[in-house]
């Protein structure tokens, strides 16, 4: 029995034991849910300040004249006078063809004026002297008539020998082939000694302009009403740049506004005129074009970093002045040089978020922080 009591105590301290330690060690509550840590961005004031009013679209050069060089008369090519690719001005000579056959037949035709000449002198000469005889009765009036044709009948020879004498004159003008345009000359198809035809389908060779050369481009039919009213007040700049040709910065003259709108692209086409002074433009070159039609005083602008694209539109993240990020939808204009021009959305002086966007939910905290910036390099 007191065995029994015994163990029956040593189980009652061991619980009481065990239950202070549990007591004792306990983990201590968790403590309360604090507020989110606030998120580091960089950002930027929303600027008013003047900024061109520039359209950007891809352009491609083109010659004002692509000329193909064609014979005139047939003959054979005597002397080819230039080399390919070769610049020519207008009238240079560029081949020559066999002119003999066409030299004869001017010596021929100015050898009947000279017959016919002689002819027509005796006929006037006999008309006169029979015209005297009729008065007095010594000669017939027919045989005064038949005079009479006969000085119309030379005239009209003479007037038939001028025409083979110009005819002539313009074969053989035609055996000398000249550059009709000042320009860059192609490949050569007609070779020393070949037969030059006025029917061949081949040009001789293609001469291109270069000096002046326009650019092709199109632009957006919405911008038709600001173009138009850009040209009312005066000529719109165009400049032209290339990424495969980084020193080309050549600026021109818009020339050109088409007469309708392409319905299947909503575009307008457009052309502009460069001088092309160091022929750094090449006829079917693509280059990057930039209309500018004016300045706008006040343009709301922000960095382009800032702009984020969503499934609504185009958005910024805008700080409040309780360090608080909120979505605000804007419309972008334009973007130019790494600038967005903001034409709804935005006021000056508001701060947008251009660095750490993709940390941020509305209303989520925010701490501004220096932006990055690079190294120096070392000299």
């Amino acid at each position: 029995m007191q065995n029994s009591r015994l163990a029956i105590a040593a189980v009652i301290l061991a619980a009481l034991g065990g239950g202070y330690y549990i007591i004792s060690h306990k983990a201590p509550p968790p403590p309360a849910a604090t507020e989110a840590r606030a998120q580091p961005v960089v950002t930027h004031a929303v600027e008013a300040k003047p900024m061109p009013v520039r359209i950007s679209a891809v352009g491609n050069v083109q010659s004002l004249s692509m000329v193909p060089v064609r014979p005139r008369v047939e003959g054979e090519i005597v002397k080819v006078h230039f080399t390919e690719g070769q610049e020519v001005h207008e009238g240079a000579p560029l081949f020559t063809l066999d002119y003999r056959s066409a030299e004869a037949a001017r010596r021929q035709a100015e050898a009947s004026l000279a017959r016919d000449k002689a002819q027509l002198e005796r006929a006037k000469r006999d008309l006169e002297r029979y015209s005297i005889l009729l008065q007095s009765g010594s000669a017939t009036r027919q045989k005064v008539e038949q005079l009479t044709s006969d000085v119309g009948v030379y005239q009209a020879a003479i007037k038939a020998d001028n025409a083979a004498i110009d005819n002539a004159k313009l074969a053989l003008d035609y055996a000398f082939i000249k550059a009709p345009v000042t320009g860059r000359t192609g490949a050569i198809n007609a070779k020393l000694g070949s037969l030059a035809k006025p029917g061949d389908s081949q040009p001789m060779v293609t001469i291109t302009q270069l000096r002046p050369i326009t650019v092709a481009f199109a632009v957006a039919e919405n911008h038709l009403p600001r173009i138009r009213a850009a040209m009312a007040a005066g000529p719109l700049e165009v400049t032209v740049s290339s990424a495969s040709d980084p020193e080309l910065n050549a600026t021109g003259q818009l020339t050109f506004v088409d007469s309708a709108i392409d319905m299947t692209t909503a575009t307008i086409a457009l052309k502009a005129t460069f001088a092309n002074d160091d022929t750094r433009l090449w006829p079917g070159q693509y280059v990057n074009v930039a209309l500018t039609l004016g300045t706008e005083a006040q343009a709301l602008t922000v960095p382009a970093e800032a702009v984020q694209t969503g499934q609504t539109g185009q958005y910024v993240f805008v700080v409040a002045p309780d360090s608080a990020a909120d979505i605000r939808p804007i419309t972008v204009d334009r973007i130019l040089d790494g600038i967005a021009v903001i034409r709804t959305g935005l006021k000056a002086g508001e701060k947008v978020v251009i660095e750490g966007q993709m940390r941020l939910s509305p209303g989520a905290k925010v701490v501004e922080k220096a932006p990055f910036s690079k190294p120096a390099a070392k000299s």
